[in-house]
């Protein structure tokens, strides 16, 4: 039997039964049917694997379990097939998960797409990745004929084909539920722009039980165009590790140099002012004196980060502003920042959308991380500045 390790994505066109077929004969299956829905999983509903000792590694760190299931017939593997007719804003988040072993198997986001009409996703037992669906923002529902297949392998039966003509039976709906894994997180909208106003009186204590907060907005419009347009020519370095992959400019050597624009070398000098450092303390309610880091961030498509920052190590509290100059241009990305508790896996997860001009600030301590998924194909890039305090 072949083993496949990763989601297989095929567009079958008018062929799906025999598709389904061919897909029977790659795996050495006995038999392809109609199968019901996926487990729901809190707001999720999984594809596969579905066999606990390799679904289970992963679902834990959510403070989630798999049920066993009262069929005894060995299951291969598991499709999902949304039919060319049906709207694309209907179309299901398909999240792929695989196991970070530095964070003790903990799930790492490495795909986050809508299921495309036309498009069959297969994920066998032997997967390393796990697959979830989440209903669409618009409908909260799965789409009404998505359609569900497992492959069995059952020497003790002949094999089954799916009969032509006859359809497959329309998959029932379940409400999305009130408990999500992800929630939004809190906005703070300021006017004048945070930046630009010396004695701002919008504040938002950052504790422990609230680590973030989306700020907006931080700039004047027509400074932040000039600002984005300029980073285009910024020395960039690229940094590629296992889980993740971006660009960095460190911005205070950059200024020193003839060829640095000026509206570059005016933000940042603005963002060097010692009266900045009061204006976080007072914002957030951390008494920070310093600033530690100032560089500025570009995330391509296919790029991703995930771990943030490493949690400090002298117990000291630090304050991450994560200045969001520029976004993607795409409906794949629900969300643009996720705040994590990887030691605490029944916390749910704080997400944000992405919005030019806003500031993510963050609590970095060593319950806290956080992550930004994946850059989508033809989507543009992410551009952000990053400032750590403490």
């Amino acid at each position: 039997m072949m083993i496949i390790r990763q989601p297989l994505y095929i567009y079958p066109g008018d062929r799906l039964e025999w598709e389904l077929d061919r897909l029977r004969q790659l795996f050495s299956a006995t038999s392809v049917k109609s199968s019901e829905l996926g487990p729901q999983l809190n707001n999720f509903f999984l594809l596969g694997p579905r066999t606990p000792r390799t679904a289970s590694q992963l679902l834990k760190h959510w403070g989630l379990t798999l049920k066993q299931s009262s069929d005894s017939t060995p299951m291969i593997a598991w499709g999902v097939w949304m039919p060319p007719q049906n709207n694309p804003l209907h179309a299901p988040l398909v999240q792929v998960y695989r196991p970070l072993r530095q964070s003790g198997d903990r799930p790492l986001l490495i795909s986050e797409q809508p299921l495309q009409p036309g498009e069959l996703i297969i994920v066998t037992e032997h997967s390393d990745s796990l697959v979830m669906l989440s209903p669409s923002q618009v409908t909260q529902t799965l789409p009404d004929h998505l359609q569900w297949f497992v492959w069995h392998s059952d020497l003790s039966l002949k094999t089954f084909r799916p009969i032509s003509g006859q359809p497959y039976p329309q998959i029932p709906q379940l409400q999305n539920p009130v408990n999500p894994l992800d929630y939004p997180g809190p906005i703070l909208r300021t006017s004048p722009p945070w930046l630009s106003d010396f004695y701002p009186e919008i504040t938002f204590p950052l504790t422990p039980k609230s680590p973030s907060f989306q700020l907006i907005s931080l700039l004047p419009s027509e400074e932040l165009a000039a600002l984005t347009l300029a980073l285009n020519d910024a020395p960039w370095t690229r940094q590629i590790r296992e889980e993740s992959s971006h660009d960095i400019c460190n911005l205070i050597p950059w200024i020193q140099s003839r060829a640095c624009p000026s509206i570059v070398k005016q933000i940042v000098w603005q963002l060097q002012n010692p009266n900045l450092k009061r204006k976080v303390a007072e914002l957030t309610g951390i008494p920070v004196t310093v600033r530690r880091e100032l560089s500025c961030s570009r995330l391509r498509p296919g790029d991703r980060l995930f771990p943030g920052e490493n949690p400090p190590s002298d117990g000291k509290l630090r304050v991450q502003l994560h200045w969001v100059l520029q976004v993607p241009d795409s409906q794949q990305r629900p969300w643009d920042f996720r705040v994590t508790s990887p030691n605490s896996p029944e916390i749910p997860s704080i997400v944000y959308a992405a919005k030019p001009n806003s500031a993510l600030c963050l609590l970095i301590e060593k319950d806290n991380s956080y992550e930004i998924p994946v850059i989508p194909d033809n989507a543009g890039d992410r551009l952000s500045i990053v400032m750590t305090f403490e």
